[in-house]
């Protein structure tokens, strides 16, 4: 393989819990009963604008009327400001970032500001050498290919040279759809019990457990 394209909430930053505790706040207040697990299964990995929308159609569907208005923005922002508040890196995901030798690059839904932020946070802006790439960069986000199509039209790779290492279905879909090899990463806090038959059944060709694991995978592409 040529190239490796990270997604980065979930994989290289423990921020879907943060996130997640954040929109069960929201839900509550909001009044909508919701269901935990199928909620965090369903809006994970989209791109805020998608996410935005099924929020909305969820709250259309149980209380009859369109989200308030700006609701979406003030839960966007105590997102980013709890995140980058709290910058946690996923055990080992730094290590793992270096352990690739080859082109790589982030694709990840988060607006653009946030990303930033965090891989800034992280150490790892050069290690990327600024191929970072967000849900705004992109007219269609996961599951759609687009974002990850556009890192690999970045770094000059054939998308098919290219592995995707994921956490969500929706980015597994993604990377399917762009025609890459993906890889599934279940070592998250956030990770669902039945986690790694999601991604399996997204087309994952396997699932690691651990950073380790990952890292130890991509080393050997190296040689």
């Amino acid at each position: 393989m040529d190239a490796v394209i990270f997604d980065c909430d979930g994989v290289l930053i423990d921020s879907e819990t943060i996130a997640h505790e954040v929109e069960v706040e929201a839900m509550k207040r909001l009044g909508l009963l919701f269901d935990s697990h199928a909620n965090n299964a369903k809006f994970q990995g989209l791109a805020v604008r998608d996410w935005s929308a099924a929020l909305d159609a969820e709250h259309r569907a149980q209380l009859g009327v369109p989200l308030p208005e700006g609701a979406i923005q003030r839960i966007s922002a105590e997102i980013t400001r709890r995140v980058l508040a709290d910058i946690r890196p996923i055990i080992g995901a730094v290590e793992a970032a270096h352990a690739f030798g080859g082109l790589k690059a982030i694709a990840s839904s988060s607006p653009k500001v946030e990303l930033h932020g965090k891989v800034r946070g992280l150490g790892l802006w050069d290690v990327f050498d600024g191929h970072v790439y967000s849900g705004d960069d992109v007219h269609h986000g996961k599951p759609a290919p687009d974002l990850f199509l556009l890192a690999a039209e970045k770094l000059s790779v054939v998308p098919g040279r290219c592995v995707v290492i994921e956490d969500s279905v929706n980015g597994v879909r993604a990377g399917v759809a762009a025609g890459m090899t993906v890889w599934g990463f279940v070592g998250g806090p956030h990770c669902l019990p039945d986690q790694s038959e999601r991604l399996t059944g997204a087309g994952a060709v396997r699932v690691l457990p651990h950073m380790s694991d990952v890292a130890g995978a991509l080393r050997r592409l190296n040689s």
